[in-house]
């Protein structure tokens, strides 16, 4: 079986070192130690996972993983860094799209393991998987629900929409579930705080037991290690933070909905965004109930 190919990217030569000695016998390392040298070694070769540093003069990690999901859309990516920094942290979401989100000191074992997924999934999706779609491929009978204790937001989202999508209304956790239960759901724009209650656990597990749903967040909420959490446990499709402007809030809804035709038409994208599993934290009970509720949906858990 072909070995992948792993780029990885950091300015300090002693990283991209032990990184090439840890991954010598897994895969085809390449390494390089600026921005620029990793674009030139992605355009003359292809490149299964990249993992790069965020902070790098010249060319910061988040830039370098935005011009490779340009040049080369279905390498893996991977951020690696010592540094939880918001701003960057969401724009690899954003912008990125990156698989995983990994900070140093690393534990060799759980590197190994995250990285060895992630060519997997890329070896086994090579191909045509970003072909352009079929004409009509966005279905308007998939509906957006909305997560949020605050009115205005459903105001405002339901009037982007109108006419065009059905917008449904939750503004708490059980109202949620008993939406996702009954509803035709593909896109769930959701706070992580609603009603007082945390609810980035049933993002989480919900993307873990329906892929094929495509999550927006919108918060005022930004510690950074809470948003590592929804990337690497939840994959969440975009991170808004509030107040945010009507235009950015349509067009990163549009982009989720196509993304969740994209992946009803080409099921295999799916395995791009197989997460971590979410420990219970400090509500197991809550866990256990929406873990629970979210298994009988209908369609089930799709194929991975």
């Amino acid at each position: 079986m072909a070995k992948a190919k792993v780029l990885f990217v950091d300015d300090e030569e002693h990283i991209v070192s032990t990184l090439r000695s840890l991954f010598r016998n897994v895969c085809d390392v390449y390494t390089a130690t600026s921005g620029a040298q990793a674009l030139e070694i992605v355009k003359s070769n292809s490149i299964h996972v990249i993992v790069s540093d965020q902070r790098m003069p010249e060319m910061a990690g988040i830039e370098l993983l935005r011009e490779v999901k340009r040049l080369s859309p279905n390498t893996m990516r991977i951020m690696l860094t010592g540094y939880a920094d918001f701003a960057a942290i969401v724009s690899s979401i954003n912008d990125g799209e990156i698989y995983r989100y990994i900070y140093k000191p690393w534990n060799n074992k759980d590197v190994l393991a995250t990285v060895t997924a992630a060519a997997e999934v890329a070896l086994s999706l090579a191909g045509d998987l970003y072909d352009a779609p079929p004409a009509g491929i966005e279905n308007a009978q998939t509906n957006i629900l909305v997560v949020d204790d605050t009115p205005e937001v459903h105001v405002i989202i339901r009037k982007l929409f109108e006419g065009k999508r059905q917008v449904l209304s939750a503004s708490s956790c059980d109202q949620a579930l008993d939406i996702l239960e009954q509803g035709n759901i593909g896109v769930v724009v959701a706070d992580v705080f609603v009603a007082r209650q945390d609810i980035s656990q049933l993002l989480k597990i919900l993307k873990d037991q329906h892929p094929h749903m495509v999550t927006v967040v919108l918060t005022a909420f930004n510690d950074a290690n809470m948003v590592v959490g929804l990337i690497n446990n939840g994959q969440i499709f975009r991170y808004l933070t509030k107040p945010v402007h009507t235009g950015q809030l349509r067009v990163s809804i549009e982009a989720a909905l196509l993304y969740h035709a994209k992946c009803q038409h080409q099921p295999r994208l799916l395995s791009r965004h197989r997460v971590e599993k979410a420990e219970a934290g400090s509500s197991p009970g809550l866990t256990a109930m929406i873990m629970s509720r979210l298994k009988s949906l209908r369609g089930g858990v799709a194929a991975r």
